[in-house]
């Protein structure tokens, strides 16, 4: 029976040697994704699409640092810190992707009182 290799290029093992590392990347991947996803957002058509991605991505970056800080150093595995940041991920942008309605009003409000 063939399967997939889910080593990706060794990743895996690397989450799995550093747990620590994962702190880095729910810290700095999430800034840098975020970047990389501003880049995009100037396009007219999709500016929606990568403002609902940049939107779950900068709600995430606290939540998402904090709890993998904890399970760092509580001695939780790797791969259960990478998943666990996953469905923080998923869930923020889920969130911003069912509210972005009410966010855009909100912030609408608070630029206005702000000038």
């Amino acid at each position: 029976m063939m399967e997939l290799p889910i080593e990706l290029f060794g990743f895996m093992r690397f989450i799995e040697n550093e747990p620590a590392m994962m702190a880095f990347v729910a810290s700095f991947g999430v800034l840098i994704a975020a970047f990389f996803v501003a880049l995009f957002i100037r396009l007219p058509l999709l500016k929606t699409f990568f403002g609902i991605i940049a939107g779950g991505l900068a709600l995430a970056l606290f939540p998402g640092f904090i709890v993998c800080m904890i399970f760092v150093f509580s001695g939780i595995s790797g791969m259960h810190i990478f998943f666990s940041w996953g469905v923080i991920v998923i869930s923020s942008i889920l969130f911003v992707l069912f509210n972005h309605q009410r966010i855009m009003n909100i912030l609408g409000e608070v630029a206005t009182k702000a000038k």
